[in-house]
């Protein structure tokens, strides 16, 4: 018992240290600044009818204020800002040394590598999913839209967020794994940048064409994004988008930690 709980204790205690860097962490609260702007100024434009849009899902459903929000399913747009947080958070540890030290300090690799995927994916959520969301919330409720929540609307908004919050954070050990075999913020950026031109590529042109092409991208997060947003979707669509996204996330999770442990860190 006393062995368990002191690994729980420091396993605490990394995450801590990881939360620690990333309340300090310059990159991480830019990063925020600018997506709250982005956001908030999209959507003030669409809500004061500057921007119209049309036949989006959000529109369709009634809440064409929420229009702008079609860019949260955008894989370029939170590509951007995972991989700028998983570059200037997770690969200055490589640059400044500090996952050397606290390698030598004794701890374990696997739990070092979880600590700063809990952290990172943390950061994730906040930078993709929270603060678009709060600023659209705010910006409707201020603008004198609040009319706009009836329950079914705000059921699906709730249902719709919660899956993109489980698919962000599975995206985010993706690119956790990347970060940690790259180990420069560069490579990390270009590497996911590439990622998804290959995704758009695959989206556009080849799951038309070929059948297997199509049956491999509907079961993954990148798919299950748009699932995630659609006003029709079932229950066994739902159990499909959670199972796809926590699959994803214990899979990529322990290949990534699995390369961690053999890693030579310099």
């Amino acid at each position: 018992i006393l062995q368990n709980l002191w690994e729980v204790l420091t396993m605490i205690n990394l995450i801590k240290a990881e939360l620690f860097k990333l309340k300090r962490n310059r990159t991480f609260w830019v990063l925020m600044g600018v997506v709250t702007f982005i956001y908030g100024l999209a959507n003030y434009l669409v809500i004061i009818d500057w921007w119209k849009m049309h036949n989006t899902g959000f529109y369709n459903i009634g809440l064409k204020e929420y229009n702008a929000m079609e860019m949260v399913k955008l894989p370029l747009i939170f590509n951007l800002i995972i991989s700028t947080l998983a570059g200037f958070f997770i690969n200055i540890d490589y640059t400044t040394g500090t996952i050397k030290n606290q390698i030598l300090s004794g701890n374990e690799r696997s739990r070092i590598y979880l600590a700063k995927l809990i952290v990172f994916s943390l950061g994730s959520v906040i930078t993709a999913v929270i603060l678009p969301l709060m600023t659209v919330v705010l910006e409707t409720i201020f603008l004198g839209h609040s009319d706009i929540y009836t329950s079914e609307r705000v059921l699906y908004l709730l249902r719709a967020f919660s899956l993109y919050t489980l698919i962000i954070i599975a995206y985010s050990s993706i690119i956790m794994m990347i970060a940690s075999i790259t180990k420069e913020s560069g490579r990390t950026i270009i590497i996911t940048i590439i990622m998804t031109i290959i995704l758009f590529i695959i989206d556009k042109a080849l799951i038309f064409k070929y059948e297997i092409v199509r049956t491999i991208y509907e079961n993954t997060i990148f798919y299950q994004i748009y699932q995630a947003f659609n006003s029709s979707i079932t229950s066994d669509e739902i159990g499909k988008n959670i199972l796809i996204s926590l699959a994803t996330f214990i899979v990529i999770s322990f290949c990534g930690s699995r390369i961690f442990e053999k890693q030579e860190i310099k």
